[in-house]
């Protein structure tokens, strides 16, 4: 079954650039990107009510119109069903009380974003292989609340 990454970021290019990059480590890999918090929010609420399958990963970026992107990991650690999904937040800030943040509400990396499309290539390809190839990921939060 292919690997599903959401993406939550709300520049049309960054999300470009990161979903190319990503098809790039593997072509396989289904990308779905959300360009609000509040458009994420709907999405994972639905997904949880019409037990689809969930992501495997969630790229968030903090930097979001109306809803942020940490009212979006609040919210996603929060729900007894989604707290399990491994999200990453990708965030043009490296400021450390935003780091100290993400990390004490549940988030399961920072990684500050990459300039140089080389660099998002790069990333992108790392991020695959660490998630998929070396880290152990729990079941599915659908299956644990059936």
């Amino acid at each position: 079954m292919a690997r599903k990454i959401v993406i939550v970021e709300d520049n049309p290019a960054d999300a470009k650039t990161l979903r190319v990059a990503l098809a790039r480590r593997d072509a396989d890999l289904e990308t779905i990107v959300l360009e609000d918090g509040v458009r994420a929010i709907e999405y994972f609420s639905q997904s949880v009510n019409e037990d689809a399958d969930p992501p495997d990963l969630v790229l968030l970026d903090l930097n979001l119109p109306i809803v942020s992107g940490f009212e979006v990991l609040e919210f996603l650690k929060a729900d007894a069903h989604l707290r399990k999904l491994p999200v990453i937040v990708l965030s043009g800030s490296s400021s450390q009380q935003e780091i100290e943040r993400c990390y004490e509400v549940g988030a399961n990396s920072y990684i500050c974003k990459p300039t140089g499309i080389q660099e998002v290539f790069d990333m992108a390809a790392e991020l695959v292989t660490y998630w998929f190839d070396h880290a152990k990921l729990p079941k599915s939060f659908v299956a644990a609340h059936h």
